[in-house]
């Protein structure tokens, strides 16, 4: 039972922060706190935000102007493929390129391959075939070497470790709890967090349990400003966490929970594919009304 218990919990925390569809740099940290509305702690004038270019295309076309409100600022990271550029003309949002591995990032600066006006990247290291199982195995490693890189090329850099490396990391942790406290026993935000300019909290697989998510979220963005106070941490919220059912208010609810903890979220309106096989949707109605009225929301609850 507690085996299948951990099981239910990596599958809906894996797959479901994929986006696929600055100041000098220096060799070991964060040069600069990145660039938000509401700061490192939550509060200000509205989240910063990080999206996925096809999200952000599905939620203009639901209605354009209230998608323009809310993700037209530089604090709006939107993740833009090589295939076709996500950025809307004359947008003040940043754009940001995803990696799913440190090597294919690496390759991508050697061989200049990445837009010119990409202004930072995120690498979104996970428990999936995605990522390489050595990459897996030493997340602090790879985040430091994938942060140092992106800013000796003068980009902001985006982590993103998922909560399902507790399966690689600490393959003990048994039940759906455990997992969260064993990922943070691990310290692995804390020791990411002096290279990143951006740290996105991946526990959305438990924003259907407003308590739990939030315990979480506080406890690892705590961890992560105690290594660095200029890191920008947002938390990550989705639709359909691998296919789980969520309505506006449920996510709503989880993201306010923590509002004075984070600086924004990651919205996530993830369909099925190889990135999330059991995901259900999209769902741009549901994530336009959840960013509107946390846009909107100002400080924490």
């Amino acid at each position: 039972m507690a085996a299948a218990l951990l099981s239910a919990l990596l599958a809906l925390t894996a797959g479901c922060g994929a986006g696929h569809g600055a100041g000098p740099p220096t060799d070991s940290a964060a040069p600069t706190s990145a660039p938000t509305r509401g700061g490192g702690n939550g509060g200000g004038d509205g989240p910063s935000w990080i999206v996925s270019g096809q999200t952000l295309a599905r939620l203009l076309a639901v209605d354009r102007a209230t998608a323009t409100r809310a993700f037209d600022t530089p604090s709006t990271y939107v993740l833009t493929g090589s295939g076709a550029w996500s950025v809307p003309d004359g947008w003040r949002s940043t754009p940001t390129a995803d990696f799913t591995s440190y090597g294919a990032l690496r390759t991508a600066l050697s061989a200049h391959r990445l837009d010119p006006r990409v202004r930072a990247v995120l690498y979104d290291n996970e428990h999936w075939s995605l990522t390489p199982a050595a990459e897996q195995a030493d997340p602090a490693r790879y985040d430091r070497l994938a942060g140092q890189l992106a800013h000796r090329h003068h980009l902001l850099f985006l982590a993103a470790p998922s909560t399902d490396l507790t399966g690689v990391l600490r393959p003990g942790a048994t039940t759906a709890g455990g997992t969260f406290d064993a990922l943070l026993g691990t310290g692995l935000f804390g020791r990411i967090a002096p290279y990143a300019d951006v740290l996105d909290l991946q526990g959305q697989g438990a924003e259907a349990d407003p308590a739990r998510f939030a315990a979480f979220v506080r406890a690892a963005a705590a961890q992560a400003r105690a290594a660095n106070p200029r890191l920008t941490v947002v938390a990550g919220i989705s639709t359909n966490p691998s296919g789980q059912a969520v309505d506006a208010a449920a996510i709503e609810r989880a993201a306010r929970a923590v509002r004075s903890d984070v600086g924004g979220y990651w919205l996530n309106d993830p369909s099925a594919g190889t990135a999330c096989p059991r995901c259900a949707g999209p769902f741009p109605e549901v994530a336009l009304s959840v960013a509107t009225a946390l846009d909107a929301g100002g400080g924490g609850s």
